[in-house]
């Protein structure tokens, strides 16, 4: 167990990489460089559309890479070249630059201001490294279970547990805000109205709603309530009184 200790150790506190991030505005510190995150962004896009069918279809492809390209200029991260695929399921971003649509949601999105909201969003993932954050955190994570099994405490196990379930539920909610705070950015920047990403987000709670077919952009993307009324205060300077009415927990009105 020892041996096992000292390895996570060294993978967690050596050799990592130092850099300011234009994306988030802070100095932080990671474990991989740019040119390892893109090896890592390979491999998972390898395995994720072995899973999931990539959608052929040439126009809804062109269309995607035309936005992709205009938003491309504007973004923070200009060290990477950015793919972006439409997938049969789910809308995610992976290290490395790797954007997947999801088919259904393209169908819903009414015109390009609102996809270019979408695309801009997970963009805004990849500029701000989350998956990377994500993945150095679970390294840290691990470190603290084998630390907890090996003093024999069922509690202080079940602490660490509660304590990375907790930390990790608060990442990901402050990971969909700074995305859409930077989607707003891009989107603007590259000409498109980021009024779309409210259009969007409301489209998607009208669909979820009906309970025909759960979208499952929700699914990893979470909190539309508290987006929207961020989103809102973002661009327009307030919030709707519904919005506010839906972040007290009322949802009738």
């Amino acid at each position: 167990m020892r041996w096992l200790l000292t390895g996570i150790w060294i993978i967690t506190f050596c050799g990592c990489v130092t850099e300011y991030n234009l994306a988030t505005g802070r100095q932080e510190t990671l474990l991989y460089g740019t040119e390892k995150e893109t090896k890592i962004g390979q491999a998972i896009s390898r395995q994720l559309e072995h899973h999931y069918d990539v959608v052929p279809d040439r126009d809804v492809n062109e269309r995607v890479q035309a936005i992709l390209d205009r938003l491309e200029p504007v973004v923070d991260r200009r060290d990477l070249v950015y793919t972006i695929r439409v997938l049969d399921e789910n809308a995610v971003s992976l290290p490395g630059g790797y954007i997947y649509v999801f088919k259904g949601l393209l169908e819903k999105v009414q015109n390009d201001d609102q996809l270019a909201g979408v695309i801009a969003h997970e963009i805004g993932h990849v500029t701000a490294k989350h998956a990377m954050k994500r993945l150095q955190a679970s390294y840290g994570y691990t470190l603290l279970q084998i630390l907890a099994i090996e003093s024999g405490s069922a509690a202080l196990a079940q602490g660490v547990n509660a304590m990375y379930l907790t930390a990790f539920l608060a990442h990901s909610q402050q990971d969909e805000f700074e995305a859409d705070r930077l989607a707003f950015k891009y989107t603007r920047d590259a000409g498109y109205n980021p009024e779309g990403m409210i259009d969007v987000l409301e489209i998607l709670q009208e669909e979820n709603t009906k309970g025909i077919r759960p979208l499952n952009y929700f699914r990893t993307h979470p909190f539309p309530n508290e987006r929207r009324a961020a989103l809102k205060t973002q661009i327009r300077g307030h919030m709707d009184f519904r919005d506010y009415l839906n972040l007290m927990g009322r949802d009738d009105f």
